[in-house]
């Protein structure tokens, strides 16, 4: 099971610095016999959320040609509309950024702008149909490695799920809520041969990363995803 660091572009720090701590952190977890040594090498090393901050784009860019880093780009679907997503799909294109990770971004209720609708021009279901049945011009549906994160805790996330094997999704990364997700819902995902991964907040893991890691090891997963908050301190660094 591999162990992959991701992280939001941060809003006011310096771009070089942050890039110069991120390779930094990315050299320890690689070098750390605990978080397992990189068994599968068609796998990303980290992934890039887009934030409020510098463009995430940029920063995948950097990290694969100047340092080599396999890297994926991971957005949200809320509040974007077609041009927006086309606009980033034709630069990950460009790039030669193959690895994407989609997902519906969090309900207002659950930030401050509770009154606040959210919009989606089309959604994940919608996106993966246009990538993978090769509805958008010029982007061939073999072009990117499409992961969408899920629930796994109720019947209408099973029911998204099954829509989403049948679409051609390539990955599933499910949302860590602090208790262990549906096994029947792995085990249909894992049926139709798709990776599976754990999305954990790195706030949510009290002990060490390797005692939360054996407590998940019967899963079956290809790797859990550690979501970050600080490139220079963190679940990684803190002994």
């Amino acid at each position: 099971m591999q162990i992959i660091p991701q992280i939001e572009t941060p809003v006011s720090k310096n771009y070089s610095i942050f890039e110069e701590n991120l390779i930094k952190l990315l050299n320890a977890v690689e070098k750390d016999p605990q978080y397992g040594a990189r068994t599968d090498n068609s796998l990303p090393q980290i992934i890039i959320e887009q934030n409020f901050g510098f463009n995430a784009l940029l920063l995948c860019r950097d990290l694969k040609e100047n340092h080599k880093i396999k890297t994926a780009y991971a957005f949200n679907m809320r509040d974007k509309n077609r041009i927006s997503l086309l606009s980033d799909l034709i630069t990950l294109k460009q790039l030669g950024l193959k690895d994407i990770i989609v997902f519906e971004g969090v309900h207002p209720l659950k930030t401050e702008f509770k009154s606040a609708k959210p919009v989606y021009d089309i959604d994940i279901l919608g996106l993966g149909l246009m990538l993978k049945r090769g509805l958008m011009n010029d982007i061939p549906s073999d072009l990117f490695n499409f992961g969408a994160v899920i629930g796994a805790s109720a019947a209408v996330d099973f029911l998204k799920v099954k829509k989403l094997v049948e679409i051609g999704t390539d990955s599933f990364f499910i949302n860590y809520a602090e208790v262990n997700p549906d096994e029947s819902i792995i085990k249909y995902i894992k049926s139709n041969n798709k990776k599976l991964f754990l999305i954990v907040k790195e706030l949510s893991i009290k002990g060490s990363l390797n005692d939360f890691i054996k407590t998940i090891d019967n899963l079956g997963l290809d790797g859990v995803i550690i979501k970050i908050m600080d490139e220079s301190s963190n679940v990684f660094t803190r002994k």
